[in-house]
């Protein structure tokens, strides 16, 4: 069911127009994502706007759209946004670091996993397998907690040998997760 009529759609979308001229951040990413698909330029021209104006998701957004081309300005993008609390960010950069910084990486992932991030839980997990076993346990028991199914499966793969019933479980509920490794395991 169609809620909102043409007429009152552009009503609206003229409304978010003059809030983003008017300086309005959340206007604008409104407008970036919605112009997204019919017109990319417009669209990335006011992810910047809304980057520049304050808007942490713009800025992670901006830093995404820059980082093929201009690695330099998107690290400086996601930096802000990761300093600003965006988690996704804090990952980003942790990938990033992981080749050539793991101590910059870790602290980024460790970041977003103390505001509760299982992809960063599960990622200080593999980061720290080969050097610290214990460790990476711990942080894949935490991501399997919060529901990861990478974790249950990279956390069965380290207890089999010592525990072959957790195993077995963390197998169980990776696959009922819909994990396919899992799945084709216990099939």
């Amino acid at each position: 069911m169609n809620l909102v009529s043409k007429a009152g759609r552009r009503t609206m979308l003229r409304r978010y127009v003059a809030a983003a001229e008017a300086g309005n951040a959340d206007a604008m990413l409104f407008l970036a994502t919605i112009r997204a698909k019919e017109d990319p330029e417009e669209s990335r021209e006011w992810f910047r706007r809304a980057a520049e104006a304050g808007n942490v998701h713009a800025m992670y957004i901006v830093g995404l759209y820059l980082e093929p081309h201009a690695p330099e300005p998107s690290r400086t993008w996601l930096e802000r946004a990761a300093d600003a609390g965006h988690v996704d960010a804090m990952i980003k950069l942790g990938v990033l670091d992981e080749p050539s910084d793991p101590v910059a990486a870790r602290r980024r992932y460790e970041q977003a996993a103390q505001v509760g991030s299982a992809i960063a839980m599960f990622n200080l997990g593999l980061l720290l397998e080969r050097s610290d076993r214990a460790t990476a346990t711990s942080w894949y028991e935490q991501a399997a907690a919060a529901g990861d199914a990478d974790a249950m499966v990279n956390l069965a793969k380290l207890t089999e040998a010592g525990d072959a019933e957790r195993a077995r479980g963390l197998w169980e509920q990776a696959a009922a997760a819909g994990h396919p490794e899992a799945q084709a395991r216990l099939a």
